[in-house]
């Protein structure tokens, strides 16, 4: 007679209920029966109809997004975990768990100061040259918003601007700057300004060198991210998703933003194995 199994690590992993009962075993791997929802399922740390740990996919993501290709990346699985997986199925779960993320990530609003600082970087993406194009936070290095696009112009910016714009909170009777690259020229900088459609107290300046070097360096492990992709479209996935591994999941460098998200409960996830987790809407535990 199979009972109902109480252990609070085993839920079902299509309900989260706990009203389970054994089923056999499958190639040794016990299953179990879920009499909430009817289903069957393997205790193995996989998602519904995976066979691989949620751990070992959070760990190709992890890697994908600090700039480690997808050979180094099949290796290092093997070497740590002794297991194989070929590079096209490495692929297809950052795809598919990039796309959760971007989708989990779309309502949150970012919380920024009243200076921004747009940059523009160039990559190849297969054969094509593109440029990011990026508004920081000046003071917290938050990445408020990124795209990838063919040119690097004002008009570039000023599409990226005002949208970026709305989703902040922002009190209008205190002054707003935003800091463009020193490329730009004096007519460059009056198209911006009439252009974006920002209040009266926004103020359009150039940025000096030494801030266009402290963004630098976070944005060099990005290029590798979608070289070899030659889809404009998943090309910018990868690039948002990107944006929201360095804002929520690179430890190195925090800056104050993270911390205040995770006391407010702002962040709907604190890594890529929460984002495996809830495209399911299960929590881990």
């Amino acid at each position: 007679m199979d009972r109902i199994i109480h252990k609070q690590s085993v839920n079902c992993k299509y309900c989260n209920s706990l009203n389970i009962v054994r089923y056999g075993t499958f190639h040794g791997m016990q299953r179990y029966f879920c009499k909430h929802c009817g289903r069957k399922f393997a205790d193995n740390d996989a998602l519904p109809k995976m066979k691989t740990p949620i751990w070992i996919i959070s760990l190709a993501l992890n890697c994908y997004y600090n700039g480690m290709p997808l050979a180094a990346i099949q290796k290092e699985i093997n070497q740590r975990h002794g297991a194989y997986y070929a590079q096209s199925t490495i692929y297809n779960w950052i795809m598919r768990f990039s796309e959760e993320a971007v989708k989990q990530a779309a309502s949150l609003p970012p919380v920024c100061g009243d200076t921004w600082f747009l940059t523009a970087t160039p990559v190849t993406a297969g054969t094509r040259r593109l440029y990011f194009i990026d508004i920081f936070d000046r003071q917290s290095k938050f990445l408020i918003t990124s795209r990838l696009a063919e040119s690097f112009t004002a008009h570039e910016f000023i599409n990226l601007i005002h949208p970026a714009f709305l989703k902040t909170i922002k009190n209008p009777s205190h002054p707003f700057t935003i800091m463009v690259p020193p490329v730009f020229d004096d007519t460059a900088l009056e198209l911006i300004t009439a252009g974006t459609g920002l209040p009266a107290n926004c103020i359009i300046n150039k940025a000096n060198l030494t801030i266009v070097k402290e963004f630098n360096s976070p944005l060099k492990k990005r290029a590798g991210v979608v070289r070899n992709f030659k889809s404009l479209e998943r090309a910018q996935i990868i690039t948002e998703a990107w944006r929201i591994h360095y804002n929520y999941f690179v430890d190195c460098d925090k800056p104050k933003y993270h911390r205040a998200a995770e006391q407010t409960g702002l962040s709907p996830f604190r890594n890529w194995e929460d984002v495996i987790w809830q495209s399911v809407q299960l929590t881990p535990g």
